[in-house]
């Protein structure tokens, strides 16, 4: 049973230390801050006004605040739209240099170890065990795997993460899956952006859905549309090695479709075709 470990260097961290920091989160973030303890980080999204997704993260309490998990490439941006939330309130909001890392098997059954500084990926069971900061685990009896590997193993589970397959202000969080990966909380009260998000869920209108495909040697970039004869259907949204994340429409049967004319097959995700993971 292979069992591997992953340092994930387009990670970064943000800290948020004060008085209110908690309130602070509460009225900004999807997901209810009171929820995250120290042995149940959460994950969350912060939306634009429109009910678009502007950064995903996880967030963990830290023993003098929460640090939060977001991609390093929008790291410095995802700190300045926090400042400029901010105002008046005491609170402190920097860069914290911790590593994130996780450990994970591509086998649905493996039991990984339960080691310090390490916790389940809230999102899903299958995405295995994650770490912000200092783990203080001996890891030399894991096989070390590239965060690239991890990647597209993630990717296969049709979980998106990240500025690359979601540009800031461009994607709508429940077309991507987040209702199904515990990053929204329907019943905490206000949010940025909850209005149109919440009017989405509640009339359950959604007309994309991300699903994870496997092609054969060559995957299309990311923008290639979808079809399905002569119609398009949806497009790529990400792509590592044979694996890919597409955007289908949900009226687009789930078979006899190509990007480019190059065949692919869907996979199990958190739409469908079949089942969900695990998780």
């Amino acid at each position: 049973m292979a069992i591997w470990h992953s340092i994930l260097e387009n990670r970064a961290v943000l800290s948020i230390k004060g008085a209110e920091r908690a309130d602070f989160l509460q009225n900004l973030i999807t997901q209810d801050i009171t929820r995250c303890t120290q042995d149940a980080p959460q994950a969350g999204i912060l939306l634009t006004p429109q009910g678009k997704l502007a950064f995903d993260f996880l967030i963990k309490i830290s023993d003098a605040g929460y640090l939060l998990d977001c991609d390093s490439a929008i790291a410095e941006a995802f700190l300045k739209k926090l400042s400029m939330y901010k105002l008046r309130r005491d609170i402190d909001i920097t860069r914290h240099d911790a590593v994130v890392r996780v450990i994970w098997s591509d086998e649905p059954n493996a039991k990984l170890p339960q080691l310090e500084g390490f916790f389940q990926d809230p999102r899903l069971a299958r995405l295995g065990l994650r770490s912000i900061g200092d783990a203080g685990a001996d890891l030399s009896d894991i096989n070390a795997a590239s965060a690239q590997a991890w990647h597209h193993f993630r990717m296969s589970l049709g979980v998106p993460e990240g500025s690359t397959e979601m540009p800031v202000g461009t994607v709508f969080p429940l077309e991507f899956g987040f209702g199904y990966l515990h990053a929204i909380d329907f019943q905490k009260g206000c949010f940025v952006g909850q209005e149109v998000t919440s009017r989405v869920h509640r009339k359950g209108s959604l007309r994309k859905h991300l699903h994870p495909a496997k092609f054969g040697t060559r995957v299309p970039p990311a923008g290639t549309p979808i079809m399905h004869d002569t119609r398009t259907v949806g497009e790529i949204v990400a792509s590592h090695d044979n694996q890919a994340l597409i955007l289908l429409r949900t009226d687009a049967p789930h078979t006899m479709l190509h990007a480019d004319g190059a065949p692919f097959t869907l996979l199990p995700g958190l739409f469908g075709p079949d089942s969900a993971p695990d998780g």
